[in-house]
């Protein structure tokens, strides 16, 4: 009875040491890189103001709020504008040129929270153009966009790449 539980007590060490090594060894030629989407240079959280049409006001009296860029299953170029059903319930696709870092949508391209529609037009991403409250330098979104409840009115969007660090949290207009 004590060799067989010798013999168990053994052969589970055997096999956590060889899962402890193996676990550890790169897969095949020791490349990990994830690589990236195609819309890398968009992709992030941003913190945005919605103003009114004379690009000073803030619309219906908001403030910043926290949106998000990221790609599209397809991969495709195109990427999602997204501000996460918070205050302007916008959520749309849009093609990016990624040499000039601009985007735009599609003529009342599909709004998948109101089940509306909406023109996103002149998207632009700036690289390295904002410091933020902790004087971290990060990049600078904007857009239009018309919506179909408000036709005619083309509202801006304005904003900043989201750091993180406690300080750059919520800003204010």
């Amino acid at each position: 009875m004590k060799n067989i539980k010798s013999n168990v007590v053994n052969l589970f060490m055997t096999l956590l040491l060889i899962t402890t090594f193996t676990s550890c060894d790169e897969v095949g030629d020791g490349d990990l890189d994830a690589g990236s989407t195609s819309v890398v240079e968009f992709a992030g959280d941003w913190w945005v103001i919605a103003l009114e049409s004379d690009g000073i006001t803030p619309a219906y009296g908001g403030n910043y709020v926290q949106f998000t860029t990221y790609n599209t299953a397809a991969d495709d170029g195109t990427m999602w504008i997204d501000d996460n059903n918070i205050f302007f319930q916008i959520k749309t696709r849009v093609s990016t040129n990624t040499s000039n870092l601009t985007f735009s949508g599609d003529v009342n391209s599909s709004e998948l929270y109101t089940e509306g529609t909406v023109t996103v037009s002149n998207g632009k991403v700036t690289k390295g153009s904002y410091t933020t409250s902790s004087n971290t330098v990060v990049d600078e979104i904007y857009f239009e966009a018309e919506f179909d409840w408000d036709p005619g009115t083309i509202y801006k969007f304005k904003g900043h790449k989201r750091t993180g660090f406690l300080e750059d949290e919520n800003p204010n207009y």
